[in-house]
C-alpha cells in the first residue's frame, strides 16, 4: 500500500499574498511595495500616538513598532523583486533578523541609514516579536523583568 502525502493547504498569509498586481486600463503594477509601506506607516503612527505607558512593560507599543519594521523591510524586499508570497512565509515570515539581513544584502544602506543601536534593537526584539511575547503573556519573561 503506497502512502501519498496530503497536499498542505497554504497559510492564510500565503493565500492573501498570491495576488500582488493590479491592472487598470492596460497598466499593470505590483502593489506589494506600496501596500506594505502604507501598512508600515499606519502601524508606526499608531505606536507614536499611544500615551506614555503607566507600567514598566506594556507590550502594545513595541508590538506595533516591530510590526512596522517587519512591514517596511518587506516593502523594501518587495521593491527589490521579492514576491509577496515569498515574504509571507518561510524564513522571512515574522523574523526581523532574516528580513534585516536580506535587506542589507540587497543594499538597504543605499536608501536608508540605521545606527548600530537601531540594528541591535531590531536583533534584540526579534525573539520577543517572533515568539509572540508582545501578543501573549510570557510569565518567564515577566519574572525576569522582560530583559
Amino acid at each position: 500500500m503506497s502512502h501519498t502525502p496530503k497536499k498542505r493547504k497554504p497559510s492564510a498569509a500565503k493565500r492573501f499574498a498570491e495576488i500582488e498586481t493590479i491592472s487598470i486600463a492596460g497598466i499593470t503594477e505590483r502593489m506589494g511595495p506600496l501596500g506594505l509601506h502604507m501598512y508600515a506607516e499606519s502601524y508606526l503612527s499608531a505606536a507614536q500616538a499611544l500615551p506614555k505607558p503607566k507600567v514598566p512593560f506594556e507590550p502594545v507599543r513595541p508590538y506595533l513598532v516591530c510590526h512596522a519594521i517587519e512591514l517596511v523591510l518587506k516593502a523594501f524586499l518587495s521593491l527589490r523583486g521579492a514576491a509577496m508570497v515569498e515574504l509571507a512565509d518561510g524564513p522571512y515570515a515574522h523574523n526581523l533578523n532574516s528580513l534585516l539581513t536580506k535587506s542589507i544584502e540587497v543594499k538597504l544602506f543605499e536608501f536608508a541609514s540605521l545606527s548600530e543601536g537601531m540594528i541591535n534593537a531590531i536583533h534584540h526584539a526579534t525573539s520577543y516579536y517572533g515568539g509572540k511575547v508582545f501578543e501573549y503573556p510570557a510569565i518567564g519573561e515577566a519574572l525576569s523583568a522582560y530583559p
